[in-house]
């Protein structure tokens, strides 16, 4: 089962998120899709300071954007990150035996 846990600070901004158990699934497809889409677009898009770490054999993803961590406004960064988690919650509802989604 692939486990994603969404961070927010005391603002309720996301301000990172990890992935674990990673498989070959169409929901970790979908989880891949979604979460890798996001860091490239943070990276692209924005010119906000994003930190992650992962395994480069898949399964393990840890990003966190240190600014809004902190409590810092990040207008586009946090759109991005909104939108990610609207994502993973439509693939929580299509797969829900496969995909464990939290938030702390």
């Amino acid at each position: 089962m692939i486990s994603v846990t969404i961070r927010r600070n005391n603002k309720s901004q996301i301000y990172g998120f990890t992935v674990k158990d990673h498989g070959e699934t169409d929901a970790c497809a979908a989880v891949s899709l979604l979460t890798l889409n996001t860091v490239n677009s943070i990276e692209s898009l924005t010119v906000e300071p994003i930190v992650y770490d992962y395994d480069p054999e898949g399964g393990f993803l840890q990003v966190v954007l240190p600014q809004i961590k902190e409590g810092n406004e990040s207008p586009q960064a946090s759109l991005l990150l909104e939108a990610m988690a609207l994502g993973l919650d439509s693939v929580k509802e299509n797969y829900s035996s496969e995909i464990a989604l939290n938030e702390s």
